[in-house]
């Protein structure tokens, strides 16, 4: 296996631990601590996670040597994973899917994909020209 082969396993391998992480606590129902952090921030916050680990993932590709297709990619799986949580609520008991969770979702996946493109486009300004010198 190629170092970028190991690489790729790697970060697909980190996309699949943050979808347990997700969907394990939401099998119980945890209260939400009041103030200003709430569940729709907490959704916000994991989905943006979630949006630039499948963003690093998807580079690994083949698809990921086009960096639209990467992205669109990227912002499918991702809202995929959100959805499937939502759905999977609907059979946990005292637990229901939310549509307004389902766009904190949606707009954190959205956060994450663009900071994820912001490194990928700095990340390859300082990669030094290439030509080749005779």
């Amino acid at each position: 296996m190629r170092i970028s082969e190991s690489k790729g396993v790697r970060n697909w391998v980190a996309v699949l631990l943050l979808c347990v992480l997700i969907f394990l606590p939401s099998l119980v129902h945890l209260p939400m601590p009041r103030g200003p952090f709430n569940d729709k921030v907490a959704h916000l916050l994991v989905y943006a996670v979630v949006g630039f680990l499948v963003l690093r993932g998807a580079r690994s590709l083949p698809l990921g040597q086009s960096r639209v297709a990467a992205v669109c990619f990227a912002f499918l799986v991702a809202v995929l994973i959100g959805m499937a949580d939502e759905v999977h609520q609907l059979f946990v008991p005292r637990r229901s899917m939310d549509r307004v969770d389902f766009l904190c979702d949606i707009v954190g996946v959205t956060c994450g994909i663009v900071l994820y493109v912001i490194v990928w486009l700095r990340e390859d300004r300082n990669v030094p020209d290439r030509s080749p010198t005779d």
